[in-house]
């Protein structure tokens, strides 16, 4: 392509002109509206998005035909709308189809023109058409370049994506590329940018790369570092003895397997995790971050346990908040297999957080246990990270008034099923009581019991601890409806037995469904919900996310801003700790706008200053 060509496409501000950009245009003169040709070929996500990014192509391939000298420069953009009926059958066809073989040229001439007699505006609709077709392959030829790893990546994203991508750091197309090639969840440290945005870049990065694959990091751990073995639910990652090549296999005082019967690192967590682990998705947790953190200690520093100190401590916490691409997994990878590394993406705050939380924990165990020297070294470690800044405290996961709503509207408009009695059940109860997800699926009907007239429910929650909570007359009535649904009569008849499950699985009333069924049938239906229902964009997008746990947040956000006590709240949650039950006291916030408004807002609620009445006396003093 000339240079001057490359030079002009590539300035004034507007992105680099490519293939892509004539197909998105070839598309929407051929009907495809705007947002879905700019969704579909350059990597816009949102309809302003889509507006502006077309006037740009347009207005860019405009001046470049101007200068060019094509009297038809005007025709680039322009919608052209053209209908089935404007076009005149062939010749041929029209005498196969009247059977005029055997006529005259000059009859069967005089037969089509009466029986479709030209239109004008529609031959002049295809003229210009094909004209405007024609320019852009013109100008596809002459103009549209090829992207390149080693672009700007501004020069081929829409400017806030670029904008949020440079902010990270990521700069030309192969930084992109690279980062994508770790697998894994490797936009977690992209800031607004999840799962479904994090797929359209990588698509619309394939799109402009076709051919061309960033060389992922080495692993260090394959080829037979180390190996797994898959317990139940959680992983128990075994350090194979090439590991600890020219080490002792015990760092630990010599009587530590009198106490444990440990004699290696490996060895001491699995005995740290049958002695402290109360559930299996502890036992999870603790196993990951013991063992994340005995291979950070082989590969990078090639030290043990017993020999980690301070400075070790503080490196871990440094490594964690900015962890290196070989020790990340791609995506798709299994455990110890291909492309496996021991972190799935970047950490969020509280996850390094809960790591230091649960390391330091461990250390302190295996000083007590004695295998250890009375040394811990995170006991003289700062291990307060202080708040995620991106974390936004507004966000509290609860489902809002309006998208509350237009979940029951769907649910009631839909005909009476075995599927919808059980989502009824489940919004109502749930909402009423504040259960968590593994609480609802594991509960029985003889945990709920008579008390003082009233009823209440015992349950077995997080930490293997037993409350009792109370079941308002809103629970009662949706689990009276779903009993008679179920076809098990009211909950006080003989023939409702104590071991049969509150939540059932829909073939069979009397068996229990798990975590799974849960989530993907409250998924099903609140997509439904949102589907038909009136929220805006950004409404749609949060409620999109809802998972069970929120049900949950409903009910403490709901208690809240009826009144509710906040140590009634934190009993019936089961929180040890007054403060987390705190995050849903959305209502205490408006309260203190409230009250800081009458006390200070001259203006109205909300209106920004000199757009309201004047301000009292002293305003504009310091």
């Amino acid at each position: 392509m000339p240079s001057s060509v490359r030079r002009s496409t590539a300035s004034g501000g507007c992105p680099r002109i490519g293939q892509h950009h004539f197909a998105h245009l070839r598309a929407v003169a051929e009907g495809v509206t705007v947002q879905e040709s700019a969704f579909r070929y350059l990597g816009i996500d949102h309809g302003h998005q889509a507006v502006t990014a077309h006037r740009q192509v347009v207005d860019h391939l405009r001046s470049l035909a101007r200068r060019q000298g094509h009297r038809a420069w005007r025709l680039i953009g322009l919608t052209i709308r053209t209908r089935t009926t404007d076009a005149r059958p062939d010749l041929e066809d029209f005498i196969a189809e009247r059977d005029l073989d055997g006529w005259t040229e000059a009859e069967v001439l005089q037969l089509y023109e009466e029986a479709h007699p030209p239109d004008l505006k529609a031959d002049r609709r295809r003229r210009l058409r094909e004209r405007q077709l024609a320019l852009l392959r013109h100008l596809q030829a002459v103009a549209a370049e090829q992207p390149r790893p080693e672009d700007r990546i501004d020069g081929w994203f829409d400017p806030v994506v670029a904008d949020r991508l440079s902010r990270c750091g990521l700069l030309l197309l192969i930084d992109l590329q690279r980062l994508i090639a770790q697998g894994g969840h490797w936009w977690r440290s992209l800031p607004a940018i999840g799962a479904v945005k994090a797929q359209r870049l990588a698509q619309h990065l394939a799109t402009l790369l076709p051919d061309s694959s960033a060389v992922a990091p080495p692993r260090p751990f394959e080829g037979g570092a180390v190996s797994a073995q898959v317990v139940g639910e959680g992983v128990t990652v075994v350090a194979q003895r090439a590991l600890f090549d020219g080490r002792p296999a015990n760092a630990g005082v010599p009587g530590s397997a009198v106490l444990t019967g440990a004699r290696t690192d490996a060895e001491i967590i699995e005995a740290w995790v049958s002695a402290r682990a109360g559930s299996s998705a502890t036992a999870k947790s603790y196993r990951r971050e013991a063992f994340r953190l005995l291979l950070w200690l082989t590969h990078e520093r090639q030290l043990d346990f017993a020999q980690m100190g301070v400075e070790d401590c503080l490196a871990y916490m440094a490594f964690l908040e900015h962890l290196p691409a070989e020790w990340i997994s791609r995506r798709h990878s299994t455990v110890m297999g291909e492309g496996w590394a021991p972190f799935r993406g970047p950490l969020s705050t509280a996850s390094r957080h809960q790591a230091v939380v649960i390391l330091g924990s461990f250390f302190a165990w295996m000083v007590d246990v004695g295998y250890l020297v009375a040394r811990n070294p995170w006991m003289l470690v700062n291990r307060r990270l202080g708040d995620d800044p991106g974390r936004s405290l507004l966000d509290s996961r609860a489902f809002t008034p309006e998208a509350w709503q237009a979940l029951l509207r769907q649910l009631w408009a839909e005909p009476a099923s075995a599927s919808r009695e059980r989502m009824l059940f489940i919004l109502a109860f749930v909402e009423a009581t504040g259960l968590r997800a593994s609480e609802l699926v594991g509960a029985t009907l003889g945990q709920l019991t008579r008390h003082r007239g009233r009823w209440v429910m015992q349950v077995h929650g997080k930490g293997a601890r037993n409350r009792v909570i109370a079941v308002p007359g809103q629970a009662l009535e949706a689990l009276s409806a779903y009993l008679e649904a179920r076809g098990l009569g009211p909950l006080v008849g003989a023939e409702v037995s104590a071991d049969w499950p509150l939540l059932a699985r829909l073939s069979d009333p009397r068996a229990p469904i798990g975590y799974q069924a849960l989530y993907q049938t409250m998924k099903r239906w609140v997509r439904q919900a949102i589907a038909g229902s009136d929220l805006s964009g950004p409404e749609r997008a949060i409620a999109l996310r809802a998972s069970p746990h929120w049900l949950r947040h409903t009910f403490g956000t709901r208690a809240l801003e009826r009144k509710a006590p906040l140590e009634v709240v934190q009993r019936q949650l089961g929180h040890a700790d007054p403060r987390t039950t705190m995050r849903y006291a959305h209502a205490q916030l408006e309260r203190l706008q409230q009250e800081l408004d009458q006390a200070f807002g001259a203006a109205g609620a909300g209106e920004l200053p000199g757009v309201g009445p004047a301000a009292g006396p002293g305003a504009g003093t310091g």
